[in-house]
């Protein structure tokens, strides 16, 4: 009798462990085995680079992009990524302005601020910011409030998007530009990016600009601290953070060493130690393309392929187990 409950015993802990092993192995592959997929080859709007965009409404909003000819003024939104709808033909906000969901209205923010409840009906609410229209800056929410990072030009935030408050004049990463910024475990992150700094030996293309690989966070937006000097993915401008799966990830941007666009994704839990999520299906190598965290899943829609080729093509990544990055 007592052999056979010790047998009996042993093998339903076997079981179990048989049973654990083949559930943590299948986590652990399902979250590896994750791949992008390409929704669409040309969404219907044009070819472009450097669009702001937004989930609004139930869909994925796109605007005001880059384009060698000039500026494009339109705005389009989706609820698959498939089929896109023209909202506007020509926006009234500033070229290349920067675009948030806040206060239940979907905001463009440059040189003067507006909003909407509909993407279609548009009302200024500030016709000159005290920042002005100038270079690249990114408008996130944080803290229930307003954050404009005007790179080189201080920090900025707002309650209602009329009255803005420069929190910092001159932040310790200096004049960065083309940096990857977002939000994340309820702080302000800064990634990499470029300053009008020659450098040596002088980076290849841009001469007059070096380019970075640091990391800095700021839990007020006033107090930042550089996390890591160099991480372990390579200096690059153009480049696009956001928060998914649990993680912080930044995405693609342009080697201004060596010429090139990169196709890779970085992540981290703690903005220092940083591991590539490698794919077997991946899109080209390309910077400033639009990013979006909509149905659970993390998209890429257009971009730049240097040399200058634009594209329009849409791709989706979706992390199961309920969106944690194992």
């Amino acid at each position: 009798m007592n052999n056979s409950h010790i047998t009996r015993s042993a093998l339903t802990s076997i079981s179990i462990g048989v049973f654990i092993l083949m559930t943590f192995t299948y986590a652990v592959q399902a979250a590896t085995s994750s791949q992008w997929v390409r929704v669409a080859d040309h969404a219907a709007f044009s070819e472009r680079d450097s669009a702001d965009g937004a989930v609004f409404l139930g869909g994925i909003w796109i605007s005001n992009a880059y384009r060698v000819e000039g500026a494009v003024r339109d705005l389009w939104n989706s609820s698959d990524g498939v089929t896109w709808t023209k909202a506007l033909d020509n926006t009234p906000y500033d070229p290349y302005a920067e675009m948030a969901v806040f206060q239940n209205k979907l905001w463009a923010v440059k040189g003067s601020v507006w909003n909407s409840t509909d993407g279609v009906k548009w009302t200024q609410v500030c016709n000159k910011t005290p920042f002005g229209p100038r270079g690249f800056g990114k408008l996130v929410v944080f803290q229930d409030k307003l954050w404009r990072l005007d790179f080189g030009y201080g920090i900025w935030c707002s309650c209602d998007g009329v009255n803005w408050t420069r929190v910092l004049a001159k932040a310790p990463y200096g004049q960065r530009t083309a940096s990857a910024v977002t939000v994340y475990a309820g702080k302000l992150w800064l990634c990499g990016g470029s300053s009008t700094t020659r450098c040596s030996p002088l980076e290849e293309h841009y001469t007059n600009i070096a380019t970075y690989n640091d990391v800095w966070c700021s839990s007020d937006g006033a107090n930042w601290t550089r996390v890591i000097e160099h991480a372990p993915w390579l200096p690059r401008m153009w480049v696009l953070a956001c928060e998914y799966a649990g993680k912080l990830w930044i995405i693609g941007g342009f080697s201004n060493r060596e010429t090139k666009n990169f196709a890779d994704c970085w992540t981290t839990t703690d903005g220092m130690k940083w591991e590539e999520f490698k794919f077997e299906a991946m899109w080209s190598p390309r910077h400033q393309p639009t990013i979006y965290i909509f149905k659970d899943s993390l998209w890429l829609v257009g971009g730049d392929m240097w040399p200058p080729m634009m594209t329009n093509d849409v791709w989706k990544l979706t992390i199961p187990d309920g969106g944690k990055l194992k």
